[in-house]
């Protein structure tokens, strides 16, 4: 049975969140997390939030936390950014595939060494260069629940994901590809993270064209979120 919108976005929200406590855990960083929200107490490596909201009422307390941190990803859209003096940085959507029966497509691996991780690292970042600064570590791969998944031809990785599993949802990110208007992406990463997540449903957040493409490869939205940053000084 299809669960409402404000349940799977709580869900695919959570998700997120231990996406980011599985990054944090491989650096090293420290984090707090309840009910509420997840917080890093430590700084987090870039294109990861400071804060990310996990109900849409947001206690007062963490209210005043969003004035003091550099990021915050408002996962319902309900925080006043402007009034806690941050700046918007983007919207988006979450997304939200129900479950179905997926084996990894042709040319679809998992990740498992160091080697192999830090050509993905490289393809995500789309310069072929050595990865500076080392998002994902290799202490990555010590992760059951987090799997980064690629297209490869021989050696040369053409494109990739990140799958990581929660209890409710596994989570789709990170999607990329070296080739441009690539319209296997989607549908190939939809199931090679259906594979990890072994029944349960796919959530996770786009926008732009990126959005587009995975309304095409079978993917509805769920709600809506923003990413707040601290502007200079």
């Amino acid at each position: 049975m299809m669960q409402d919108a404000h349940d799977t976005a709580q869900v695919a929200a959570g998700n997120n969140a231990d996406l980011c406590a599985a990054i944090m855990t491989a650096h090293g960083l420290r984090f707090e997390r309840d009910a509420s929200a997840f917080l890093c107490l430590d700084a987090p490596p870039p294109y990861y939030p400071n804060m990310i909201t996990l109900d849409p009422a947001i206690p007062l307390a963490y209210q005043r936390k969003a004035m003091e941190v550099a990021s915050v990803k408002d996962s319902f859209s309900s925080l006043d950014g402007a009034a806690l003096g941050l700046q918007l940085l983007f919207e988006a959507s979450w997304i939200w595939s129900e479950p179905k029966a997926h084996t990894m497509p042709a040319g679809w691996h998992r990740i498992s060494t160091t080697a192999e991780l830090s050509a993905w690292h490289s393809a995500w970042r789309g310069d072929g260069a050595a990865s500076t600064p080392v998002i994902f570590p290799p202490a990555c791969l010590n992760n059951p629940d987090l799997a980064f998944l690629a297209r490869a031809s021989g050696t040369r990785i053409q494109a990739g994901c990140i799958a990581n599993l929660s209890e409710d949802a596994v989570g789709l990110s990170n999607v990329f590809s070296g080739a441009p208007d690539d319209g296997r992406l989607y549908p190939e990463a939809l199931a090679a993270a259906s594979t990890v997540g072994q029944g349960r449903p796919v959530a996770g957040y786009e926008c732009g064209e990126d959005l587009d493409a995975a309304r095409v490869a079978g993917f509805r939205d769920i709600g809506h979120l923003r990413v707040w940053i601290r502007p200079p000084a």
